[in-house]
């Protein structure tokens, strides 16, 4: 997606040595209950690296009767192109290692009720030696280009948390050139709204976003004397 005259540059060249690799989701709707653990679990299984009960970690799919089961399947270099069936199948023979107690390939103790596949054939970049070493960080030398994304220079491996760390370091960058251009022309100053103390007696002040739920939107009409100040900027 870079142009042409970028890529001979190291900064961006380097990271073109980075491969991505497919992925498989997986979800499943049981007619039963298999787990209360409310976490994400890493697991012994050769395919499926990662999975959680949804019923117990999310609210949208809470259930005290029924499990729905979120996994990845990976590596899934060899599982891309085979069919949904071929995939399931696999999945429970895997799943039947997991659950030896409650689960059955053949279907004969918990059964499926829903199943969806969903094929990523470019996903993260594949962990490799000497991959590290390719990953750009947020400061590139283009003026007004920052980079962001799982793949970028961070403490994480490619996930949703590094890419959230690496959104955070990329508005790091924003902020500390704007500063530094501030310094450099005085004339230059982003205009900023008055700092103003918390207030613990303000609607919402004490809210606390409850467990197995990501945020709370709250709509409230803003002060009339910051709207004032907003309008005199």
């Amino acid at each position: 997606l870079t142009p042409d005259p970028w890529r001979e540059q190291e900064y961006f060249s380097k990271m073109m040595g980075l491969k991505g690799v497919p992925v498989i989701n997986i979800h499943m709707w049981f007619d039963r209950k298999l787990s209360t653990v409310d976490n994400l679990i890493f697991s012994r299984s050769d395919l499926l690296s990662v999975y959680a009960d949804m019923s117990e970690c999310c609210n949208g799919y809470a259930s005290g009767e029924k499990s729905m089961l979120e996994m990845v399947f990976a590596p899934a270099k060899g599982w891309i192109g085979k069919s949904d069936e071929e995939i399931m199948d696999a999945t429970l023979k895997e799943l039947e290692r997991l659950f030896p107690e409650e689960i059955r390939a053949d279907g004969s103790l918990a059964k499926v009720e829903k199943f969806t596949c969903v094929k990523t054939a470019t996903s993260v970049y594949e962990t490799l030696p000497g991959c590290e070493a390719m990953r750009p960080d947020q400061s590139s030398p283009i003026d007004n280009f920052i980079m962001a994304g799982d793949f970028s220079k961070q403490k994480y491996l490619a996930s949703m948390e590094g890419a959230i760390l690496s959104g955070q370091l990329a508005a790091k960058v924003v902020q500390d050139r704007v500063l530094a251009d501030e310094k450099k022309d005085s004339s230059n100053v982003i205009p900023q709204l008055t700092e103003r103390p918390f207030d613990a007696s303000a609607e919402f002040a004490k809210d606390v976003t409850p467990d197995r739920q990501l945020y709370r939107v709250r709509v409230t009409d803003v002060p009339k004397e910051v709207e004032m100040e907003l309008t005199s900027l």
